[in-house]
């Protein structure tokens, strides 16, 4: 975590030269199509149009990913050759992008984390997507993409990149403790009183504990998304005005909030630890009762668990057609540096990784959600999906998130910084060290000084 905030102050100390070399307008051009160039650009080049990706897949992720590229490089050989290259994790991915963007050797693609979208979109340093589209209307066909997706990569009401992977948290249960603790209709669930209540029960009535989840901000900001709360303030820095502070130390953000830590310091939690390692071990040994982890999780439980297991809803606090989970993952942000061709080459490739079979590939090799919405209507996803009710589950809760301000999350880029501090406040609070009340005060405060410390550097 602190590697993360060191790379992260090191790309944002860059941002305020980076934005003074451009126009004061979200993107390249704000959404018109301006100076995204249409089909023309490729089919008029000459040889093969050379581009290169960036990505923070690892692992099967990676694997997966570099079979589409081999694939799409088959497909347009002679045309169009693509090479893409595992730079680290999400930060030090970013802060290798923005080195790059101080020599003038950005990659043509960036395959940015979710936070990352308020930097991606400050720097002003891509094309949105929205330009590229109108642009290029017999691609990427954005309304055929996941809402929800489309709605964290939209800022000031210009879709700036096109998701490529998507997850969605969820809340897994071990369904027999569950039912040793008399609860047989997991609907109950569906809210964080419920949860709560559930989580009680398992404790008092099967002698395991009750709870877990990884010691991670995301899952507090969910907290306030599922409770109608915009995690920023103001509207998650989405309507025009950026954002100055965080909300969760009132209104429902805070009563879902201390619910939670209510679990810990009764004893009925178990700590999940920084990257939730030792929950997830916790839960996976049948030793508790109810978790809030990623929709990632699947390809772990389907390793084999010694007991039943389902993957329910985030739990919510306010009105169910209002309020939901914010997605996480990555988006494809298009280099503005780039020469027109390979814009269009890069677009092309877009395409490919968002089309239904390309998404069906990936999301069935890695467990990440499909953001083509007509990846339903394939023959063979409808056989896979008839046996996987945990990836049906993750899908509808996707497809039933309103679009919101509140859904959106927060578009900052001291996003990172918030989640670090956010972090050490809440295990605090967890552990009992400090009250809810003095957790959520100082990272209250500590946000807003983070935020301030990132205008400052963009010169606002």
């Amino acid at each position: 975590m602190k590697k993360a905030v060191l790379t992260i102050a090191v790309a944002t100390a860059m941002v305020a030269s980076l934005a003074a070399c451009t126009s004061n307008t979200t993107g390249s051009d704000a959404g018109g199509s301006g100076s995204a160039p249409g089909a023309s650009a490729l089919k008029d080049a000459t040889g093969v149009t050379n581009i290169t990706v960036w990505h923070g897949l690892g692992a099967a992720n990676g694997v997966a990913f570099d079979k589409l590229i081999s694939q799409f490089n088959t497909e347009n050989k002679g045309r169009i050759n693509v090479s893409a290259t595992y730079q680290g994790a999400y930060a030090d991915l970013l802060a290798k992008y923005t080195a790059s963007l101080r020599s003038n050797s950005a990659p043509t693609i960036v395959l940015a984390g979710d936070i990352a979208t308020g930097y991606m979109t400050d720097v002003k340093q891509s094309i949105s997507a929205a330009s590229m589209a109108k642009a290029n209307p017999g691609d990427v066909k954005l309304n055929d993409l996941s809402a929800p997706a489309r709605n964290y990569y939209t800022v000031n009401g210009v879709e700036q990149a096109v998701p490529m992977n998507v997850s969605t948290p969820m809340l897994w249960v071990n369904t027999d403790l569950l039912t040793k603790a008399g609860i047989t209709d997991t609907s109950s669930l569906s809210t964080v009183d419920g949860m709560v209540a559930a989580a009680n029960a398992v404790a008092a009535k099967t002698g395991q504990k009750g709870f877990t989840m990884p010691d991670d901000d995301y899952y507090i900001e969910q907290l306030a998304a599922t409770a109608g709360q915009a995690f920023c303030s103001p509207d998650n820095g989405r309507s025009g005005k950026a954002a100055t502070g965080i909300t969760i130390s009132s209104g429902a953000a805070k009563t879902a909030v201390s619910k939670l830590v209510s679990l810990y310091t009764s004893g009925v939690a178990v700590d999940g630890g920084g990257a939730g390692s030792a929950g997830v071990s916790a839960f996976t040994a049948g030793k508790v009762g109810v978790m809030l982890n990623g929709s990632g999780l699947l390809g772990v439980l389907k390793a084999g668990v010694p007991f039943q297991y389902e993957a329910l809803p985030y739990p919510t606090s306010g009105s169910s057609s209002k309020v939901g989970p914010v997605t996480g993952g990555s988006a494809m942000w298009l280099s503005k540096s780039a020469t027109k061709a390979q814009q269009v080459a890069g677009w092309k490739l877009e395409t490919f990784l968002t089309s239904p079979t390309s998404q069906e590939q990936f999301s069935q090799a890695t467990g990440y959600i499909p953001i083509n919405n007509k990846t339903g209507d394939l023959a063979s996803q409808k056989k896979f999906l008839a046996t996987s009710a945990p990836t049906q589950a993750f899908l509808k809760q996707v497809k039933n998130t309103p679009v919101n301000t509140v859904t959106a999350g927060c578009v900052s880029g001291a996003m990172t910084n918030i989640r670090s501090a956010n972090v050490n406040q809440m295990q605090a609070a967890f552990a009992g060290s400090k009250s809810v009340d003095s957790a959520l005060s100082a990272m209250t405060a500590s946000a807003k000084t983070a935020i301030a410390q990132y205008r400052q550097q963009l010169g606002q």
